[in-house]
């Protein structure tokens, strides 16, 4: 059985609007905040397979979500490869060195092995009618992270190490994976191919070659007038869209997201962007991350309304 999600990416339904948002697991939600309160930092949560369960969990049984994503962290590979990382609550890292490439893919796994494990215990736990996320990010965002700079050289380096930990969430359970360029905005016209589109779509022929039953999104946020030519290089099942270009100007024959998160945090409606995807397949989403101000309603009036429009449309 499909789920949602796969229906829409994988077999280009249309009016289904399955329904997630990023970071639905986190900092608005009371029972987040109980978890932190209780743990030692955030990767204390993110590396004890039992918290990450939970908080992935956790918007599924308050708002039925249409998927889950693993709660996890885009740094987790940064962390793998050796380099210091800590959260205040913003992420700390150390300083970059160039031991992080003698980390053995074996080591690599070893040390993102709790994420593995949490996807597994989730997908469990998980009804099959709902899909489970894995992610990493690109190798730009992580360079920018690891060494804040643009460097061809690290980005080309971390390419194997994303392919891996992609890889290894499929294989423990996922069925869907989203690629975050978080950062893909800094990037100017002239070193965007070499930067942000030939090392992703690198990946995500890597991924649609070990995998090809498994859903791919890609998230090259805030790339203005680049997000057609990234959309059909790179070539994903799916492109998460910002809210920096209208809708209709995006080429992708799949789209996720664009929604403002300032219309979850005040609460608006979000119809008129259900009504601009109608006939198209579309996935429900923001245009980035739930902001922790988000009122925890805003955020079930949200799941409700796309769960009706798509019953009656």
């Amino acid at each position: 059985m499909k789920t949602l999600l796969q229906r829409t990416i994988q077999d280009k339904e249309v009016n289904l609007y399955p329904v997630w948002l990023m970071r639905q697991a986190g900092r608005y939600m009371p029972e987040y905040m109980a978890i932190k309160a209780e743990s030692n930092g955030f990767l204390d949560m993110a590396l004890t397979p039992e918290k990450a369960t939970e908080i992935t969990m956790q918007p599924i049984k308050e708002f039925d979500m249409d998927a889950a994503i693993i709660f996890s962290d885009i740094l987790i590979i940064n962390y793998a490869l050796g380099q210091e990382l800590d959260y205040n609550p913003a992420p700390e890292l150390g300083p970059y060195k160039e031991s992080f490439w003698e980390t053995t893919e074996s080591e690599f796994i070893e040390k993102c092995e709790p994420v593995y494990e949490a996807i597994r215990r989730v997908r469990e736990e998980l009804d099959d009618s709902k899909s489970l996320i894995g992610f990493a990010a690109a190798p730009y965002t992580l360079c920018k992270y690891m060494c804040d700079s643009v460097d061809s050289d690290i980005v080309n380096r971390l390419i194997p190490y994303i392919v891996t930990h992609l890889s290894m969430q499929i294989e423990a359970g996922c069925d869907t994976i989203q690629i975050f360029d978080s950062w893909a905005g800094d990037i100017s016209e002239h070193d965007f191919d070499e930067i942000i589109i030939e090392p992703t779509k690198l990946i995500v022929d890597a991924i649609r070659s070990r995998h090809p039953e498994v859903c791919i999104i890609a998230f090259p946020r805030l790339v203005g007038n680049k997000i057609n030519k990234y959309i059909e290089i790179v070539n994903p099942d799916c492109t998460n869209i910002s809210d920096d270009k209208p809708v209709d100007e995006i080429e992708g024959e799949v789209l996720q997201g664009g929604i403002a998160v300032k219309i979850l945090i005040k609460g608006e409606d979000i119809t008129p962007v259900l009504d601009k995807m109608k006939g198209k397949p579309y996935v429900v989403n923001l245009a980035h991350g739930i902001d922790k101000i988000t009122p925890v309603e805003n955020v079930r009036n949200l799941v409700n309304k796309a769960k009706e429009y798509r019953e009656n449309v």
